[in-house]
This record gives C-alpha cells, sequence and structure tokens, in this order.
C-alpha cells in the first residue's frame, strides 16, 4: 500500500517538474513583452508588469484587428468545409463495399505522402490563371483541398464505430441515404469532428508559408504575415512590440486549446479503440 502510494506521489512529482520545464519558455517570452530593449536579452531581469508601452505601441502600428479578423475568418470557413465535405467522403468510403468507391481510399492515402512543396508552382499558375491569387478564397480553397485528404481517412476509420444498424433502421423509417446521414450519422461523428477542428486550426492559424506565396498583399494579411512586416527588412528591430505582437496573435490558440482539450482527448480515444 505505501509503495504504491509512493510511487503515485513520484509520478505526480515527476509530472509537476516536466510541467514546470515546459512552462519556463513561455514564461520568459511573456516577460520579454514588457521589457525595454536595452533589456531584453538579460534572462534573469524581472521586467515592470505594469508598463504596457510595447502593448501600446503595437497595437498603434500595425493592423492587428484586421490581421486577426481575417485569419478566424479563414480558419472558420475551412474547417466548415473540411468537417462537411470530409464527412461525407468518409461516409462513402467506410460504409461502401465497391471497388471503386475504395479505390478513392487508398488514392486519399496516397495524396498524404506526396509533399506540399511539388504542388508550390503549379498551384501559384492556376492561382494567377483564375484571377484567385491574393485572394482569401484562394487560400480557404487550398487549405480545404490539403485537409480534407487526413480528415476523410479519419472519418472512414471511425463510422466504422457506428453501427449500421441505425442506418437500417432509418432506411426502414422512410429515410433516404442523405437524410438519414444528416440526421442520424453526422451528429454521432461529433467526437471525430471535435477531433479534428482542435488538430488542424493550430496549421491554419500559425502557416507562415501559404499566406506567404499565395497572400502575398497588404491589403490581405494574415498574423503571420503582419508579424513578419511588423518585424521589418532592418537590423534595427524593436523586438519589444513585436515579442507583445506574436504574445496576443498566440493567445486565442491557448484560450481554444484549454477549452477543447477534453473534447480532443475523448475525439482521440474513441477513434482509437473503435476506429
Amino acid at each position: 500500500m505505501r509503495s504504491a502510494l509512493a510511487g503515485k506521489l513520484a509520478v505526480q512529482l515527476i509530472t509537476y517538474i516536466l510541467a514546470f520545464l515546459f512552462l519556463i519558455p513561455f514564461v520568459l517570452f511573456f516577460l520579454n513583452t514588457f521589457k525595454d530593449k536595452d533589456h531584453l536579452f538579460e534572462i534573469f531581469y524581472m521586467p515592470n508588469l505594469l508598463n504596457w508601452d510595447n502593448y501600446i505601441r503595437m497595437f498603434q502600428n500595425s493592423n492587428f484587428f484586421a490581421s486577426i479578423g481575417l485569419t478566424i475568418t479563414i480558419c472558420f470557413f475551412t474547417l466548415l468545409f473540411i468537417v462537411v465535405l470530409s464527412s461525407m467522403a468518409g461516409y462513402m468510403i467506410g460504409r461502401s463495399r465497391r471497388k471503386p468507391i475504395r479505390m478513392i481510399y487508398y488514392l486519399f492515402a496516397g495524396g498524404i505522402i506526396i509533399p506540399t512543396q511539388m504542388s508550390m508552382i503549379p498551384v501559384y499558375k492556376i492561382g494567377v490563371a483564375t484571377h484567385l491569387i491574393n485572394t482569401m478564397p484562394f487560400l480557404i480553397i487550398l487549405y480545404v483541398a490539403g485537409g480534407s485528404v487526413f480528415a476523410s481517412l479519419f472519418y472512414a476509420g471511425f463510422i466504422k464505430s457506428i453501427p449500421e444498424a441505425l442506418e437500417e433502421s432509418a432506411f426502414i423509417d422512410g429515410c433516404g441515404r442523405f437524410e438519414t446521414f444528416v440526421k442520424i450519422i453526422f451528429p454521432l461523428m461529433a467526437p471525430a469532428s471535435a477531433t479534428i477542428v482542435t488538430t488542424t486550426i493550430y496549421w491554419y492559424w500559425n502557416d507562415f508559408s501559404g499566406p506567404l506565396i499565395y497572400l502575398n498583399s497588404s491589403e490581405v494579411s494574415t498574423l503571420m504575415m503582419t508579424i513578419y512586416k511588423f518585424m521589418g527588412t532592418n537590423n534595427t528591430v524593436d523586438w519589444g512590440p513585436v515579442y507583445a505582437l506574436c504574445m496576443v496573435s498566440a493567445l486565442p490558440m491557448i484560450l481554444f486549446f484549454l477549452f477543447t482539450q477534453n473534447f480532443l482527448l475523448k475525439g482521440l480515444v474513441v477513434g482509437s479503440v473503435k476506429g
């Protein structure tokens, strides 16, 4: 009994120590947002936490609110289309026993191994030819096209945890396939949808290469591009406001993770056990 209790306390102690170690970079990053440029690189310097000059200059000299609004819009519509389209594709792949449909599964699986860098030049030419380059819809289309592959495979595995008897009962009651999917299957896919949202939103929120290549416009700028442009091109970067901009840009994702981590864990457990 005592040995078991001692082992449990040892595990908890190690967990707290690791959590503290992981928090150190974040705490140092947070403190840097309050430092002036003369003490910015002094690790053990304790700044005045009531001095908000870096944040004030950041809000005055950057288009933070416009860029965060654009980033939220891109993430919202990207995840909306991915969840809707991928859930239907995963449902058909997971339920169908026809070989042409099953071949789509292997086609999607093969698409994952193709590096994104190989398609940058053709995609850029398509954007120029269709006059969609430097527009928000074009970036959303690219995100949806890239994210739907993994999401469809995830839904295809998750659909196996849902008994087919539910669909058969709905068919007997007169529901068509689409109505059955919307009213019965899709609500049961909520854990999978939550997992897709919580695991992929960080990629779209923090993506830099996509906006840099396909959305490199001063009028349409995401958070990552705003940070990049805010740093400037000279060698005398005022890092205090830059740290402040990075902090307020990361804060929404930190809060999002804190409020959705339970849904993420539940979705991963259900998908791994039943999928």
